[in-house]
């Protein structure tokens, strides 16, 4: 037996749950489907001590905010899941928790979509996919050369220091999970090496306000990537909020004991290389950190009254030079263990339609595809840099809803 609903989110995370929103608030019949628990990725793929990286004050969804007593704090994992459970159950969102949608194709007359999930049949005449941009995780093919006794771990599996064995780690990739388990593992009495890809430094405050606040009065988080330039489009910022929020200095991770390498380069068993790139990344890293703080300047003096200065040590990039390993013996250096922190990549192979490009992402215009009625919402610059964010979901949920209302003459 099948049932015919107008229109099916699948995902209830921040971004499918504030669509769920802009639908009721536009009178559209509709249920989200969610293959286990509300913000499911965040129960089961992430590590015990996490911290949303944003304050709390920038969790806003349509109609609801942040309603605690520490604004300019950091929520934890369990902080920002129960944000979401509060607001599911605040909307009142037709939420089918321990649904899976094993398939998406077209009806065979093509009027309407057909989601096979693990509890029943659904006809939609819209789909909208708000899974996330973390979906599968990447692990490189060179992870295959390492030796057997080598454990290896990617970061969405990763949950705290004990989980692994005795001995050194070996971290790969320097974005927000690689630089926080890094920092973990080193705290714990670890020895660390990080190999470090594209990275921006960027400063967790200034001038008295948070990156967040920054980022959205220069423009960074809703202009349109189609007005960005060039740089900004492939932007790697990466700050932590853990301890209270400092910033991801990499020239200090070294001062303080953390081994630092370029790109991982090949694996040979217990030889493993590495680019030479370290010193021109940091470089990079250190230019994008003196343009930012220039814009930040030129913003901050034009505010009435101005906003305070920081003092110049505080803002200063890190001068340590750092020379980055070009090789690394496991076994001499009694790593045991290696973290995967590289990146993920989508996973629609349930989607059967021919809207994917080669890599197999998904072809739009702002989460709207050639197939009516079919929308991707919260992938990464979906929109803007902040698609992927609460705030740019939010955004992109409104457009998408009012899409469907429009389609249905609402």
């Amino acid at each position: 037996m099948a049932e015919a609903i107008n229109t099916v989110v699948v995902g209830a995370g921040h971004a499918g749950l504030a669509l769920s929103s802009c639908l009721a608030k536009n009178g559209i019949d509709h249920v989200v489907l969610e293959r286990g628990d509300i913000a499911q990725r965040w129960r089961s793929e992430r590590w015990d001590s996490l911290v949303f990286q944003f304050p709390n004050w920038s969790l806003q969804l349509p109609g609801y905010a942040y309603q605690g007593s520490n604004p300019d704090g950091y929520a934890s994992k369990d902080e920002f899941i129960q944000f979401l459970e509060t607001y599911a159950s605040m909307m009142r969102a037709p939420v089918r928790r321990g649904t899976e949608v094993l398939s998406l194709s077209d009806s065979e007359d093509g009027r309407s979509m057909v989601l096979r999930t693990s509890q029943v049949i659904i006809h939609a005449s819209n789909v909208v996919v708000a899974t996330g941009p973390f979906q599968a995780p990447k692990i490189p093919a060179a992870s295959r050369n390492l030796p057997p006794e080598t454990f290896q771990i990617h970061a969405r599996d990763y949950r705290n220091p004990a989980q692994l064995p005795s001995g050194a780690v070996l971290v790969v990739g320097s974005g927000a999970s690689g630089t926080q388990i890094a920092e973990e593992l080193h705290r714990s009495g670890r020895k660390v090496f990080l190999a470090v890809g594209r990275f921006h430094k960027t400063p967790r405050r200034y001038r008295g306000r948070d990156f967040y606040w920054w980022f959205e009065k220069l423009g960074y988080w809703h202009t349109p990537l189609t007005s960005m330039p060039p740089e900004a489009k492939s932007l790697r910022f990466v700050v932590t909020a853990v301890d209270g929020g400092h910033d991801v200095d990499l020239r200090q991770y070294a001062a303080d004991g953390i081994v630092l390498a370029g790109r991982l380069k090949s694996v040979d068993r217990n030889e493993i290389e590495f680019h030479n790139d370290l010193e021109t990344t940091l470089s990079e890293g250190d230019a994008w950190y003196a343009k930012f703080k220039r814009q930040m300047d030129a913003y901050a003096e034009s505010c009435a009254p101005p906003l305070p200065r920081e003092a110049p040590e505080l803002t200063s990039p890190n001068s340590k030079n750092p020379k980055g390993v070009l090789k690394l013996n496991l076994e001499e250096e009694g790593i045991s263990s290696v973290v995967w922190a590289s990146g993920y990549a989508c996973d629609f192979s349930w989607i059967k339609l021919p809207l994917f490009d080669a890599n197999g992402d998904p072809i739009h215009m702002r989460g709207v595809t050639t197939r009516a009625g079919l929308f991707f919402l919260g992938l990464r610059r979906t929109y803007s840099i902040g698609s992927a964010l609460v705030a740019g979901a939010v955004n992109d949920a409104a457009y998408i809803a009012d899409r469907i209302a429009a389609d249905r003459g609402c």
